[in-house]
């Protein structure tokens, strides 16, 4: 198994907060707001495929104790993204403490999320291992 270096972890992690703040953003600049259903779906969806990713993550991963939270950090883009597409335009208006909204936000979110893709993977992890020890042994 390999196990990928924490700065490409953190570089996925930015990336997916470029895109997922900037298609958030240009929807919003382009009045493009599809019926709430579908925004919904959307979200929903997007959820899916952080846990899954994550989840994907920790399941290759080796050791659970020396990559611990490497699934939150991955969350943590695209989550930021979000809430930051959510909450800047609501909360400047607000207060001064508008950077608080979205950081607040996207790290709840990113601990949620990242925490259950992070359950899965391990959970997936330990299943693959336990059918291969049973695989050797009989």
């Amino acid at each position: 198994m390999s196990v990928r270096p924490r700065s490409r972890i953190v570089g996925v992690s930015a990336l997916a907060f470029v895109v997922v703040l900037g298609g958030l953003t240009a929807l919003r600049a382009w009045n493009l707001e599809p019926p709430t259903a579908v925004q919904s779906l959307v979200v929903d969806a997007g959820a899916v495929l952080v846990v899954a990713g994550v989840a994907a993550h920790v399941a290759r991963g080796e050791n659970i104790g020396t990559r611990a939270g490497e699934g939150i950090v991955l969350a943590f883009g695209p989550c930021l993204g979000f809430a930051a597409n959510l909450f800047v335009p609501v909360s400047t208006v607000e207060s001064p403490l508008w950077v608080a909204y979205p950081l607040v936000a996207g790290a709840a979110l990113a601990l949620a999320v990242g925490g259950v893709g992070a359950a899965v993977g391990y959970v997936v992890r330990v299943v693959r291992k336990s059918g291969t020890a049973i695989g050797r042994t009989s």
